[in-house]
């Protein structure tokens, strides 16, 4: 095990029915708060009415940045604007990541006389910065962006990427999750939400680092977890508690604590950027669909790992068979999980025109470089991806 050092100064009401707290959190920091929402889901399925109501009940005053469907700087620019212009004390994000993600960025634009998008970009360090106190209300499980500090940002005309990495003060100060709120997430979005969990714990569980028993036995325990809520929910939505354990699963992946002395290389994003957008993929369709395939493919690298999750989460029977055979089939019965999800299994099941890996080969490149991957097993992932052999 590496040295670490652990913090989370979030908060968290979790259970049934405890955005009806939402008000008495807010309180807590001033009554002039920003909402920050997605499309119409919360409108639709009456989380938006609860959360308004309970508010004007206390007096707060609201203002929102509704209609946020990606991370732009153009929508976080916006609601630094609302926050200067009317005094905000507090920006609450409502939903999935994208929402928090944004409204941390607002909190830290808000309390400064800087460009965020500066803070984005390196060129302003934000160690010394400020930012306005920040809640969440999860309305998806699956980003964890709740339990962090990071913000990922990308700017709406270049599209070049901005983030903001575990910064103590882009924390929420607190998160509410209350499962039912996720009863109106179609099954197809909860599962890939739910693998999207399942590869953030794997992206701390693979790596160099060993001698980690509790981190392994935490990580595994999250992964079969999350597959037995996923199997219940297919049958029943409304089920609470696999809702609950999923929407727990996800804060926890993502809280820091999971990959302390492991040294998590963190390849699930560069793997999905591959694909995503010359393919048009969405970050979680894009990463349902290379991460098994990376499994496939470099379980030789880290094999006593590989081996342990076939074992230990996919239930491999090790008789008879070599450790690189066992760790193999551990990726195999992953993908096979996923399969039987309805989970996109490779580009060529999307209809897409691509045939080899050597159309992603700038992309390919990139990744390369970060020397996480070498360049050959890439191209192997990618042509898995498409749809090859």
């Amino acid at each position: 095990m590496i040295n670490f050092e652990y913090q989370n100064p979030t908060k968290v009401i979790f259970g049934k029915g405890v955005i009806d707290k939402l008000s008495n959190e807010i309180l807590n920091y001033g009554n002039r708060v920003l909402l920050v929402y997605g499309g119409n889901s919360i409108k639709d399925n009456g989380t938006y009415d609860c959360i308004v109501t309970q508010l004007k009940k206390h007096c707060i005053s609201i203002f929102e940045l509704g209609g946020v469907k990606s991370a732009t700087l153009d929508r976080v620019y916006e609601g630094i604007e609302i926050c200067k212009q009317n005094k905000v004390e507090l920006v609450v994000g409502i939903g999935g990541g994208t929402c928090i993600d944004v409204a941390k960025s607002i909190a830290l634009g808000a309390a400064n006389q800087v460009d965020i998008w500066d803070v984005l970009t390196g060129k302003i360090p934000w160690d010394d910065l400020e930012a306005l106190p920040i809640g969440a209300v999860v309305t998806i499980a699956g980003s964890g962006s709740e339990m962090d500090g990071n913000s990922e940002i990308d700017h709406d005309v270049t599209g070049v990427h901005g983030s903001i990495g575990s910064f103590i003060k882009t924390y929420p100060s607190f998160a509410v999750l209350d499962p039912e709120l996720t009863y109106s997430i179609p099954f197809q979005k909860t599962a890939y939400h739910g693998v999207e969990i399942m590869i953030q714990a794997l992206e701390q569980y693979f790596c160099d680092t060993h001698n980690t028993p509790i981190q392994d036995g935490f990580i595994e325990t999250i992964c079969k977890v999350v597959m037995e809520a996923l199997k219940d929910l297919k049958h029943n939505q409304t089920d609470y508690n696999a809702r609950s354990q999923l929407m727990w699963a996800s804060a926890l992946v993502t809280n820091r604590i999971l990959g302390r002395g492991k040294g998590a290389k963190w390849m699930a994003g560069p793997l999905s950027g591959i694909i995503d957008e010359k393919a048009g993929l969405n970050y979680t369709t894009a990463i349902a669909i290379t991460f098994p395939k990376y499994m496939m493919v470099c379980c030789k690298d880290h094999l006593s790992l590989f081996k342990q999750f076939a074992i230990n989460v996919m239930g491999v029977n090790q008789e008879g068979k070599t450790c690189l055979e066992i760790a193999y089939e551990g990726a195999l019965k992953l993908q096979e999980f996923f399969d039987d999800l309805g989970l996109v299994h490779c580009l060529k099941d999307m209809d897409m025109p691509f045939t080899t890996y050597q159309e992603f080969e700038s992309e390919i490149e990139k990744v390369a470089k970060r020397n996480i991957i070498s360049k050959e097993d890439l191209q192997r992932i990618v042509q898995l991806s498409i749809g090859g052999k």
